[in-house]
């Protein structure tokens, strides 16, 4: 059963957006208290970048994720996002392997290919669909897309924290900011 989206899929299919938020979960793990790929929305970032910019990657992201899923039902018995979280983590390790090892090993290469895009959903401006809430940039102490910063600002040991996260979306609309 896929899960159901709080934002409409542009590209991928339930069962496609499942299996990436799944490899999202594991790549940059996450909860709650302390979010992750996952809860930063990573998927929707993939899905409208498949729609835009990476259109010349949809053939790569639908054909990898269906050997990903047969693979996995082959060796483990189930879907990719069905498998509990050390399955997944297990296969995610032999992709990871499998991907230095040898540059033509399609699963090898699926793996970090959407590795990448996870990441890029996790730190991403809003505006593109990932880092929801801002967590990619709070987990790295980064303030987002300010327009400037003071000498203060700018000072070696001037904690970042402190300051309040601006989105693109704040820069536009007036709002000083996001979180």
């Amino acid at each position: 059963m896929t899960a159901v989206w709080s934002e409409p899929l542009l590209f991928l299919n339930p069962a496609e957006a499942e299996t990436i938020d799944a490899l999202a979960a594991r790549i940059v793990p996450g909860d709650a208290d302390d979010p992750g790929a996952r809860e930063a929305g990573a998927v929707h970032y993939v899905d409208r970048a498949l729609a835009g910019f990476l259109r010349g990657l949809q053939t790569t992201y639908q054909d990898g994720l269906r050997e990903l899923d047969a693979h996995c039902r082959q060796h483990h018995g189930g879907r990719f996002a069905e498998l509990d979280a050390a399955v997944q983590d297990g296969v995610c390790a032999e992709l990871d392997r499998r991907a230095l090892a040898d540059g033509e090993d399609s699963l090898g290469h699926l793996f970090a290919v959407v590795r990448e895009h996870v990441v890029e959903g996790l730190f991403c401006d809003p505006a593109y669909g990932g880092n929801r809430d801002g967590v990619g940039w709070r987990m790295v102490g980064f303030p987002g897309a300010q327009w400037a910063y003071t000498s203060e600002q700018m000072a070696r040991d001037f904690d970042a924290t402190t300051m309040s996260i601006v989105t693109l979306a704040d820069l536009y609309g007036g709002s000083r900011s996001a979180g």
